[in-house]
Order: structure tokens, then sequence, then C-alpha cells
């Protein structure tokens, strides 16, 4: 990720730069933070003219960084995780650009967390790689609990704009259940693909479902709707509200 040998990185670690946690067993455990700071290394280092006691000087002068700040965040993680998730599928980055009709250059932006694509992107780049967007983003396994309480959904860390999605279910299923709020004007991007089926109701407010790019379906509260998950498919909404939508994957897929 970072471009340089363990070598080096055990190098800058006895030299102060950098300071990964531990587990119990003493293995080391880097955060998007360390990732950061070891970037900001290599290229203070990259020169030549800067002695690793310039480099620890020039860090400490630096404001810290934290998972919070912009370029630290989910969409570093995510980009992180895709380009894992490639390298173990075997694929080049040129490879998964063809498969998801994407330029390369595109993403790469993702991968080094430069840019952030839209849910039907990540949705395309998820089943490209043989995995579940949940997987994709990190989320935690499931757990043996049935009950959801409002309050204890567990949120897709997303980052798209307008797009909120929630985990309804905790438990393993072969229905995979969210709550879906699209802000006005705000919507999926790029139509999804995948294997199963999707039923979705309309709880608040008004979406549209477009399918195969030609069909449009103009969904009003109370509304559902259920079609195969093989039709190209992607959501919009056009109203001057939110919008909320109950939506069940099966298999889980999304």
């Amino acid at each position: 990720m970072v471009g340089v040998s363990p070598s080096t990185i055990r190098l800058w670690e006895q030299e102060g730069l950098i300071a990964p946690a531990r587990t119990d067993s003493g293995q080391r455990r880097y955060s998007m933070v360390d990732v950061k700071r070891l970037e900001q290394a290599k290229r203070l280092m990259s020169g030549g003219q800067m002695t690793l006691a310039g480099v620890r000087g020039a860090l400490e002068n630096t404001a810290p960084l934290s998972s919070d700040s912009p370029d630290t965040g989910t969409k570093a993680e995510v980009g992180v995780r895709v380009r894992l998730a490639r390298l173990a599928a075997g694929l080049s980055l040129r490879e998964l650009a063809q498969r998801i009709e994407m330029s390369p250059s595109a993403v790469s932006a993702f991968e080094r967390g430069v840019s952030q694509p839209s849910i039907g992107r990540i949705s395309q780049i998820a089943h490209a790689l043989g995995v579940t967007v949940p997987e994709l983003l990190g989320m935690p396994p499931v757990s043996d609990q049935i009950v959801v309480r409002r309050d204890q959904r567990e949120r897709l860390p997303l980052q798209v704009e307008g797009v909120l999605i929630e985990n309804l279910y905790s438990s393993a299923t072969a229905l995979q259940s969210q709550m879906v709020t699209v802000q006005p004007g705000c919507g999926s991007g790029e139509p999804m693909v995948h294997a199963g089926e999707e039923f979705l109701t309309v709880v608040e407010g008004q979406i549209e479902i477009i399918l195969d790019a030609i069909e449009r379906y103009t969904l009003e509260e109370g509304d559902s709707m259920n079609y195969a998950s093989t039709r190209p498919h992607s959501y919009h909404n056009r109203s001057d509200r939110p919008a909320r939508v109950v939506w069940v994957n099966t298999p889980p897929t999304f």
C-alpha cells in the first residue's frame, strides 16, 4: 500500500516515525492514520535530501491526522479494501476496470481514496470481485440477534451524498433487508446487476425505479415492487422531499 519494503517500515518504526498498535500476541495493527503517516514519510524522503531525523521533526510539526480527516476516512479505507480484494482475486487494475466498464484511472483514484464512486459503481465493483457490498465496506459479520431496535440499525459506510442505507437485520438470513433513505435529487447512480430477486415498499415519499435503462416506475408511499436482480436497475428521488424505502434482497448481495 505504501510502496516500501517491510524492512523499511520496521526501520521507520525503530526511528520513531510510527508506533502501530499491537495485539496481545505482539502482532502489529496499522490504522489508516498509520498508513497516511508512512506515506508522508515516504514523500519527505523521496528527494534523498532529508534524513530520518529531519523527517521525524517534520512529522512532529505537522498537524496530527485523525480517522476523521478527509483523506483518512471511510473513502480511503474502502479504496484499500478494493485494492486488496482485487489483488486477492488475481486481477490487474485494467482487468477490473474492463469488467465494470470504468476507466483504469478512475478505479485507481478510488483505490487511492481520491474519489468516491456512486452506489451503483460500488455494487458493480463488489460483484466483479466476488464479494458482497458489506464485505467490501469492511462491515462486521452478522450475529445471532433476531431483533434489531430502531437505534441499533447498522449503517453502511458509503459516504455517498444524499443516500443512507441501514441494515434491518443482524442475523444470518437469506433475506437482506435494509432501510434506504434517499434525499431529493439523489440516487444510486449507475445501474446495478447481480443474482437474486428484490422486493421494495415505499414507507415515505416517492422514488423512481429504472429497469433495463428504459422502464421507469414512480412509486408513492405504500406502493411495492419486485423484480429479478439480474435486470439492470437503479433508483432516483425526483421529488422535493426525502424518500424512505424498505428494500429486501435475496440472497444477500448488497
